[in-house]
């Protein structure tokens, strides 16, 4: 599963902008981000160097995890995340947050 970008929803998330609390497209990024000299000035990272930084998977504790479920209180990867949290089922609802 990829992380879907929060701007146009179509393409996959390549960034994480701090400020904005947004995952993001390369052309989101650039268009959100050249608006004005205030917003260029966000920090951004690249969702692939987070992966690293991250603690692993809470279910199958190999992967790093990406998203955390304040209902479950729990971190998951992306493959685990998915499955769990399936859209229209009462965990679907959970409210879940990419962990930066």
């Amino acid at each position: 599963m990829k992380i879907q970008c929060d701007s146009c929803g179509v393409a996959a998330a390549t960034v994480v902008c701090c400020a904005d609390e947004a995952a993001l497209c390369a052309r989101c990024d650039v268009e959100i981000h050249a608006a004005n000299k205030l917003a260029s000035k966000h920090q951004r990272l690249p969702l692939d160097a987070l992966g690293a930084k991250l603690p692993r998977c809470d279910i199958c504790q190999e992967k790093a995890a990406f998203i955390f479920c304040v209902e479950d209180r729990a971190l998951f990867c992306r493959d685990c995340d998915e499955p769990i949290h399936v859209p229209g089922t009462l965990s679907g609802n959970h409210q879940r947050y990419l962990a930066t």
